[in-house]
């Protein structure tokens, strides 16, 4: 959309309003809304957030061995102490203002830090975060694990406005390249774009947005188009779902995170399907109480996060759960993401009632963001996704799968994806979904969901 944005010199879209927003039953909203925010400033994993912020997720998941370092060639990055969230809530003491964290407008959370960049060209200067994706794409993902790197990229691309993620996994794409002579010296234009180079990282931030020499130009492209033009097997190493680079996690030990990214409809998102409290090895009574509403499942669901059993429901569960917060504007931080108990259904239909007077059950909200899924599913095929195709498809690079974990906890080392059960996944997670083998939506489907007439499904 900025591409479709930048094209029209269009720079932003306002809107005013003049009118008061009319609360349906507002004594029951009050009084239900406080309970709402209760419950999710309650839960010790927001209550993490708003003392350490997003890096705290880093900080959990490197220790564990769950981080991708130098491209994907490690799954965790040594010698990080200096950008774990501890260390950086020291950094960010000195404020803008009188608060040390804040956040979206009106949220109870506040979990995104406020710093001054300590030393460097850019000393002095202040900003917001960094989130967890940025301690991957600047110091996982180059192997650059130094606060005065992070902070400093992280405020060049809230400065430039371009995804920390997307620029993070280019360069890191860029410096394995290099290191293995895919990109020579004189491509870089003398830039020694190896792992480890703080000064690369910065440096290269500038080139991409400004399309700076010929190496700056081809990565702007993005991954997909790049490595076409680059050729000599780069796109080997290209690690990306639909051609959006993934995120700076390790999928390789947790198959229902795998599966997320596999089949995200923006790519390798985890913000469409990510089942992270797969990793707190729930009991099955407590999994079958969240996983069983507001739709019934009897299917098999494990507590163990290696295990391929009921992960295709627990994938197609959050996608529905994570439409349906998109639709009506909540954090996804304030719902059965990364707290088993925060709100999700049917805690959604009171709030929808008492604030706007419109009655909705739980499974007809379930039905509404199924629908748009399936909206996005349709717009996707058009566009030509085929099952098995690296480019445009639901399918992981090969590393998942030829290539196991090496460092970690005992859990995670030695660990791959294994190709025919990811594969009986898919056709699993196909299933739930109404598609057919090979991901079109049958014709049943398209009817309950009220879509047959929609004519993306002209394929």
């Amino acid at each position: 959309m900025g591409c479709v944005m930048g094209s029209k010199n269009l720079k932003a879209v306002a809107a005013r309003g003049t009118m008061d927003i009319k609360i349906a039953h507002p004594y029951e909203a009050l009084e239900h809304n406080k309970k709402f925010i209760d419950q999710i400033t309650s839960a010790k994993v927001n209550q993490t957030m708003g003392t350490l912020g997003t890096p705290f997720i880093w900080g959990a998941t490197n220790s564990w061995g769950g981080i991708r370092t130098r491209n994907f060639q490690y799954n965790q990055c040594e010698y990080a102490d200096e950008i774990e969230p501890e260390s950086l809530d020291e950094i960010a003491t000195e404020t803008i203002g009188p608060y040390h964290m804040t956040g979206c407008f009106a949220c109870q959370v506040h979990c995104r830090a406020q710093y001054k960049i300590p030393s460097g060209p850019y000393a002095g200067t202040y900003d917001e975060g960094p989130e967890y994706t940025s301690l991957g794409a600047f110091c996982g993902e180059p192997d650059t694990p130094r606060a005065e790197t992070l902070l400093t990229a992280n405020h060049l691309v809230n400065q430039y406005g371009v995804d920390n993620l997307e620029i993070g996994s280019l360069i890191s794409w860029a410096m394995e390249l290099y290191e293995l002579g895919i990109i020579t010296q004189k491509q870089t234009e003398g830039l020694d774009l190896r792992f480890g180079n703080d000064e690369a990282v910065i440096e290269m931030i500038h080139r991409i947005v400004n399309r700076k020499g010929w190496l700056g130009d081809v990565l702007a492209e993005g991954g997909i188009r790049a490595a076409e033009k680059i050729g000599k097997n780069a796109f080997d190493c290209l690690v990306q779902v639909k051609g959006m680079n993934n995120l700076n996690s390790d999928e390789r030990a947790t198959p229902a995170l795998a599966l997320n990214v596999a089949t995200a409809s923006r790519g390798s998102d985890h913000l469409r399907s990510r089942p992270a409290i797969d990793l707190y090895h729930l009991p099955e009574e407590v999994l079958r109480k969240i996983y069983s509403s507001p739709v019934p499942y009897g299917g098999p669901l494990s507590s163990e996060h290696t295990a391929y059993e009921g992960k295709p429901w627990q994938v197609f569960w959050h996608e529905n759960c994570y439409m349906g917060v998109d639709c009506l504007g909540i954090c996804k931080y304030h719902t059965t993401f990364l707290g088993a108990t925060l709100p999700n259904f049917e805690d959604w239909t009171r709030v929808i009632y008492y604030n706007t007077g419109l009655e909705f059950t739980a499974q007809e909200l379930w039905e509404i963001a199924e629908r748009c899924n399936m909206i996005e599913r349709l717009f996707n095929l058009r566009e030509g996704l085929k099952r098995d195709d690296l480019k445009k498809g639901d399918m992981l690079c090969h590393r998942y799968f030829d290539e196991p974990c090496n460092r970690g906890a005992p859990d995670v080392i030695g660990t791959a994806i294994d190709r025919e059960k990811f594969k009986k996944m898919i056709d699993e997670f196909y299933e739930h979904k109404g598609l057919d083998e090979d991901g079109n939506p049958r014709p049943e489907t398209l009817k309950r969901l009220g879509l047959e007439n929609e004519p993306s499904h002209l394929l």
